[in-house]
């Protein structure tokens, strides 16, 4: 499957990158592992950010975390790698049932918050850093049976000079009936994916390695598809 290539831009101190990762922790990941899986592996990809993020008067990336299930709770708004505590990241598939809406709709102004502390940086070029990312990781079916695609088409239209955000959805696996519902989430259809439970931990590195490298999260999505 051939993919179109999202950006050719470089992160760096005055074209940083926003990073967003949305996670479901409702109680279906507590099965098979993957709350523990995803603990870990958001762990170990925010270390490796922390160790390749700009010194003390800059920055590369810029990061917002929030896991979700009956409501969303942000664990990281508009914050430097090195500024956020690995122990806030935890992921116990405790929070209730599986509302996307909600999520979506703190990804929005997540963005927005971070593009405005970019907006601050003497010497900021919105027009030269790459697109905002947003990884939105679920296992399960919108629960709310709230329409999905307002939320969405709000998070993709924030303004950006340097193009637009790019959000790319990872079903966990997730029923073939629900996945269509990350179609509607990701920015095309084919930056959706439906992953296999026990990939989880090796997709997020992957991540990790797709934004440090500034490659396309285009071909994350075909390694996995």
């Amino acid at each position: 499957m051939a993919f179109q290539k999202l950006t050719t831009k470089k992160a760096t101190s005055l074209t940083p990158q926003i990073v967003t990762l949305v996670v479901d922790d409702s109680g279906s990941m507590s099965h098979e592992g993957k709350a523990t899986q995803a603990t870990e592996a958001m762990r170990d990809l925010i270390i490796t950010m922390q160790a390749n993020n700009q010194g003390a008067h800059g920055f590369r990336f810029l990061l917002n975390v929030a896991k979700f299930g009956s409501t969303t709770t942000p664990l990281a708004e508009a914050s430097r790698p090195e500024a956020i505590a690995l122990d806030q990241l935890a992921f116990a598939g405790d929070s209730g049932g599986t509302e996307m809406v909600g999520a979506l709709s703190w990804a929005e102004g997540a963005v927005k918050t971070a593009l405005a502390e970019c907006k601050r940086i003497p010497g900021y070029n919105e027009e030269g850093a790459p697109n905002p990312l947003v990884f939105f990781f679920s296992d399960g079916k919108n629960e709310s049976g709230g329409d999905v695609k307002p939320a969405a088409e709000a998070l993709r239209k924030v303004p950006f000079a340097g193009g637009a955000v790019d959000v790319i959805a990872i079903g966990i696996g997730m029923n073939p009936t629900d996945f269509p519902v990350m179609e509607q989430i990701a920015s095309r259809p084919d930056l959706a994916v439906n992953i296999d439970p026990s990939q989880l931990a090796e997709f997020i590195a992957d991540v990790g390695v797709t934004v440090q490298k500034g490659e396309s999260p285009s071909s994350l999505v075909d390694k996995f598809n």
